[in-house]
């Protein structure tokens, strides 16, 4: 019974519409190729935002330190979702035009960002002292000691919560249907609507395809993680 729902549910047009929307008939984006699309973006502009909020956190110049710290409570405050919905129906009050993929791409950024500072902050402060003491003892200037020494050893400390963080990213993305953005959760949760009778076998689909995604980036990190941890003791011997 199950496979035969699913083979009527899932039709090669609602496979095409699921994973990449309307591209082919309309050229415009959608499902899956969407959420991928707003997951690498946002996770790429939240961890270079990040990482500049990170470094000032650690700052021993308050005038550095202080914002940063100001933004990371502020951004870990707010829901996800209050600040989608901030990004799409505030900038018409000041005359502004955005569209609904740049303003779910900007509150996903904002708010990624804040997390991502506070464990770049953490990886720098689990740097040992002794090894800054040293680079300075050696000559080093304050950033060639945080791009040299620091930061290199403190990305290896950063990984396991830098992935957490990007599948979370990822599933955050799925909030992006509430204001009509055709992701992959709008465009299964179309599809069930239209068929009225087939909930079940749409959103296990939607289930299985965000575990394979979010499960691949798990491993790709891994990936990372591991040959960060080689090069590491290699670097050591």
């Amino acid at each position: 019974m199950i496979p035969v729902q699913f083979e009527r549910v899932w039709t090669a047009a609602n496979w095409e519409r699921l994973l990449v929307g309307d591209l082919f008939n309309k050229g415009v984006m959608g499902g899956l190729l969407l959420t991928l699309v707003l997951g690498l973006a946002s996770i790429v502009v939240a961890t270079l935002l990040g990482a500049g909020i990170g470094v000032m956190r650690s700052s021993p110049r308050r005038a550095l330190s202080l914002p940063s710290a100001v933004y990371v409570q502020a951004f870990r405050s707010v829901p996800l979702l209050i600040l989608i919905f901030w990004a799409y129906f505030f900038p018409p009050v000041l005359g502004m035009q955005v569209s609904k993929f740049t303003s779910v791409l900007i509150a996903l950024t904002l708010f990624t960002a804040a997390y991502i500072g506070e464990i770049v902050h953490g990886g720098i402060r689990s740097v040992a002292s002794g090894h800054i003491e040293a680079a300075r003892a050696l000559g080093m200037s304050p950033l060639e000691t945080q791009l040299r020494i620091v930061l290199p050893q403190a990305f290896f400390n950063m990984l396991p919560a830098l992935t957490g963080r990007y599948v979370v990213s990822v599933k955050n993305t799925s909030l992006a249907f509430l204001i009509g953005l055709a992701d992959l959760t709008e465009i299964g949760k179309q599809i069930g609507a239209r068929l009225m009778t087939a909930p079940i076998e749409v959103y296990v689909t939607l289930l299985m395809i965000y575990f394979v995604v979010n499960r691949g980036l798990s491993l790709l990190m891994r990936l990372l993680e591991d040959r960060s941890r080689f090069n590491r003791i290699f670097l050591r011997i």
